[in-house]
């Protein structure tokens, strides 16, 4: 405990400057939604531990739990560095329903599922919003500095995810195929429903304007996160070796996602197109 508190405080130091107070409603607002993404995870990953077939792997995903619960200090002591408030528990139901889903899966013995809904589509979501702070957003030093070091830990587990997804696929593909169409229509709804700057509850218990958030804060945008995220989820579905047959139905359903109008499936590819600009011109 006291090794995972030092690089907790090795990895936040100074204040930044020059920032207004939107700014840091949004991290306030993001970063909430962060420590409940990483609650959830520490859940799940104890919960399948009873499900994992051998030792190691039990105890990998022990690990892996131990690394979100880092994340969840490093995240919190971020917040308290920079002067923002952050809740340390889970408020928005998306995140509620997507832990049901996964339970019910530990309860159905479903360890294809839960593999699936925790390291490939809650752990490609994690990847997209951390390279976002990271690398692709105008964030404070501190903030980027952060995401860049639970981004390592999230790459490390999506990793893990796409292995054994690849395990479970050489010895029952069908079964494998059967568990990620039963959780893509559970769970990446629930998931695409978060990417967006107002909530349910979340801002009340932030005591923050929902309709003052803007993206634009950090120098990116809502169409820009969701096709990152989907184009995210499509190369990991691809890594993992799914049947396009299997897959480019579940993409195609994400059309009628809010925010997009269009996604194409092309041959062994496939694009996506959020709803079209004021131009008219389509990523």
């Amino acid at each position: 405990m006291d090794q995972v508190n030092s690089a907790v405080d090795a990895d936040v130091a100074a204040l930044p400057h020059g920032r207004d107070q939107g700014y840091y409603d949004l991290l306030s607002y993001i970063v909430s939604n962060a420590i409940s993404g990483e609650i959830m995870a520490v859940e799940n990953y104890s919960e399948m531990v009873q499900l994992m077939p051998d030792s190691v792997s039990r105890i990998d995903t022990n690990q892996q739990a131990a690394e979100e619960c880092k994340h969840i200090r490093l995240l919190s002591k971020l917040a308290r560095t920079l002067g923002f408030s952050v809740e340390q528990r889970i408020v928005e139901p998306q995140w509620n329903a997507i832990r049901r889903h996964f339970s019910t899966a530990v309860r159905k013995g479903n360890l294809p599922a839960c593999l699936i809904i925790q390291d490939l589509m809650t752990e490609t979501m994690a990847i997209m919003l951390y390279r976002t702070l990271a690398n692709d957003a105008d964030t404070d030093g501190q903030t980027g500095k952060v995401a860049h070091n639970i981004l390592q830990d999230e790459l490390e587990h999506l990793e893990m995810g796409v292995n054994r997804i690849r395990g479970l696929l050489e010895t029952s593909p069908d079964d494998v195929h059967d568990a990620l169409v039963w959780s893509h229509h559970r769970v990446m709804p629930e998931l695409f429903s978060m990417m967006s700057t107002s909530c349910h509850s979340l801002c009340d218990v932030l005591k923050i304007d929902c309709a003052s958030l803007s993206l634009e804060k950090i120098s990116t945008d809502i169409d820009s996160i969701r096709v990152k995220a989907l184009q995210q989820y499509i190369t990991t579905l691809d890594r993992c070796g799914f049947e396009p047959s299997v897959v480019n139905p579940l993409i195609a359903s994400m059309a009628a996602y809010e925010g997009f109008q269009a996604i194409r499936v092309e041959g062994n590819g496939m694009a996506c197109c959020p709803a079209p600009s004021a131009a008219g011109k389509c990523c």
